[in-house]
Parts: structure tokens; C-alpha cells; sequence
């Protein structure tokens, strides 16, 4: 499917919306003592933006439809000075049933970020099941995204004068699903979108368990993941795919660098995605990916049935391997989704 066949729906136009919102103030230093400062210039910026992002409006009016209902939280690594992760908690308002969790993806400027939740995955760990629950053989993710997972769940927890403050994820959804009816899609995009993937099928084996966060199974659970990378092996993709289905709606495009990590098959190809445009790898790009498919081995990409295939950017500015795929995975995905001016509106 290229951009001339796809039509996205407006469900994934705000998904995008929500992910890329996730990285609003992400070079804001995040000392041990001044996060609620941060989680507060966050916040205003996140309202701000939503503001210059007409897919986020009410219907036939200029008022915003989305609010933020929990966070956004941080968490950073210690001794770290930038914020690793974040993540935030929106709801429709013409449609309150409706919420979106957003979880940033890779913070670019943070070094132990890339370290610790992105290319720590030589190892693999076991995948965790609630108690009393599991399957065989049990399936595996990267140590980078158990990393991650681990501070989503564990260490976010946003701070007074924050929506949802003293609440962590798992215990804001709970308060919500106190009442059925309720619709919460998990997105993000690049890091962010391995890890929606992975909190989503966290929240679904851990549904209807007394107790729980939502042991009556109120809430109807989805994902959006974008551009994100291999999260596990096969024997967790066959878990996620049995429990989450068609309620994962996985997009990326298929000249985006980031989703051919880490599988072998996938990551062969990527010396040749923009070959028709005579773009081509440079000797030390192409004796690091030698070196990864190596080393790396024993990932499955989780499927999608319809790839999506954009254009290659002719412009002189992306005439680079390094060049055109940053624009792949970053900037193609608000063009070709139709929501331009999300690329304008998130600032610091």
C-alpha cells in the first residue's frame, strides 16, 4: 500500500497526534528535585500544541477535544540529567469513553537513553506474566524494552499539581475502568511505539484477574504503535498476537529504517531501501549493520498484513543514507497521515 492507496482514519490521525506529542519538552533537564517543574512546562506545552493541531478539535469548531487526564510523568535514569521517558494520558472530550495513552519514543539527546532502552538487546529476558498465568515456551523481549516496560509500570508516577498525581498508570486505568464502556488505545512512535505494543499486551493478559486493574473487563484495549522496532522473539509475537490481534493496529513505513531492527531478514534489507534513488549506505553505516546482524539474532518482527510504502524524499537536503532515513522516520509520517502541522506544533 503506498500514499496514494491509503486513507488513514481519524482514530490513527490522533493516535500519530498523541505520539509525537509525547516528545514535547524532552531536552527540558530533569533534575532529581525539580521534576514537577518539568512535568509542568510539559504539560503546558502539550496544551499548546494541541491548539495548533486541527485534527484535535471538536467537530465543526475551534475548540480543542482532548485534554490531558494523567501526567505527563518522566522518569530518568539515576545519575542521568535529561529526562528518559515520558508519558501522558489524554480524553476525548465530545467522546469521553475515549482515552489515549502516549508514550515518547527515544529521547535523541540522551545518551543513556539509546544505551539502556534501545541496543541493550544482545540479551534476552523472560516476558512476565501475572501470577499464576503463563504460557509455553515462554516468550521473550530485548532487555532494552523490558527496561523500559519496567519504568513505564514502575517508576512514573506524576507529581502534585500533575493530573493523576500519586497515581501510577496501572492504578489511573483502574479508576477508570470502574464503569464499562471505556476505550483506551496505547501509541507511540519509534522506542515509543516498541513499547505501546508491549504495555498494551501487558494490560491485556492482566484483564479480568481479581484483583486487578480491571478485573471485570470494562475496558476495551487497543494500540497504535508507529515506526517501532522489533520488541521480542517468535515465540512473543505468536503470545501477542494471540491475545491483541486485530486490536493492534501496527503502521510503519517500509523505508523506515527503525522497524527492520532487530530482525535478521528485515535488517538484510537495509542496505538497498532507497537503491532506486542511488542513495547508498556509507563504509562505516554498513560495517556497523555487519556487525549488528552478526551478533543480534533470535528477533521476530510482530506482523502487519498491509505494508506501507511512502515515497522517497528527492529533496538535495536528504541525499544521504543517514539523511533520507531520518526523514522516513520521522517527518513521512505526519505527511503522508495528513497531519502537516504536527510537525510545526510541538516546540519548546
Amino acid at each position: 500500500m503506498d500514499e496514494s492507496t491509503f486513507k488513514p482514519t481519524l482514530q490513527q490521525k490522533q493516535s500519530l497526534c498523541m505520539a509525537y506529542l509525547a516528545y514535547s519538552g524532552e531536552s527540558l533537564i530533569a533534575s532529581s528535585n525539580g521534576s514537577q517543574n518539568v512535568e509542568k512546562k510539559i504539560l503546558t506545552l502539550i496544551n499548546k500544541a494541541i491548539l495548533k493541531i486541527p485534527v484535535l478539535y471538536q467537530p465543526y469548531n475551534i475548540d480543542p477535544d482532548w485534554k490531558v487526564v494523567w501526567g505527563p510523568a518522566i522518569y530518568k535514569f539515576p545519575n542521568a540529567i535529561l529526562q528518559d521517558n515520558m508519558m501522558f494520558v489524554a480524553q476525548q472530550i465530545t467522546q469521553p469513553s475515549n482515552y489515549v495513552v502516549a508514550i515518547r519514543g527515544t529521547n535523541g539527546l540522551s545518551v543513556l537513553d539509546w544505551v539502556e532502552e534501545d541496543f541493550e538487546v544482545w540479551d534476552k529476558v523472560d516476558w512476565q506474566f501475572p501470577s499464576g498465568r503463563g504460557v509455553l515456551p515462554t516468550p521473550k523481549i530485548a532487555e532494552a524494552t523490558n527496561t523500559g516496560l519496567d519504568a513505564l509500570l514502575r517508576h512514573m508516577t506524576p507529581k502534585e499539581g500533575i493530573p493523576g498525581h500519586d497515581q501510577n498508570i496501572t492504578t489511573f486505568l483502574g479508576s477508570i475502568t470502574q464503569k464499562s464502556g471505556i476505550d483506551i488505545n496505547i501509541t507511540g512512535h519509534s522506542l515509543g511505539g516498541t513499547l505501546a505494543a508491549t504495555l498494551a499486551l501487558w494490560f491485556k493478559q492482566s484483564q479480568n484477574i481479581e484483583p486487578g486493574w480491571d478485573p471485570r473487563g470494562n475496558a476495551s484495549l487497543c494500540t497504535t504503535p508507529f515506526a517501532g522496532a522489533t520488541p521480542g522473539d517468535s515465540n512473543f509475537k505468536y503470545y501477542f498476537n494471540s491475545l491483541m490481534g486485530a486490536s493492534c493496529d501496527k503502521i510503519h513505513n517500509t523505508l523506515d529504517v527503525v522497524p527492520h531492527f532487530w530482525e535478521t531478514a528485515t535488517l538484510n534489507q537495509i542496505p538497498g531501501l532507497y537503491s532506486k534513488a542511488k542513495i547508498q549506505m556509507t563504509g562505516i553505516e554498513l560495517a556497523l549493520l555487519e556487525f549488528i546482524i552478526e551478533f543480534i539474532t533470535g528477533y521476530e518482527q510482530l506482523e502487519k498484513s498491509d505494508p506501507l510504502t511512502w515515497k522517497i524524499n528527492a529533496s538535495p537536503e536528504y541525499n544521504t543514507f543517514i539523511e533520507q532515513a531520518g526523514y522516513q522516520h520521522k517527518n513521512s509520517y505526519p505527511n503522508v497521515l495528513g497531519v502537516k502541522s504536527l510537525l510545526n506544533a510541538i516546540k519548546e
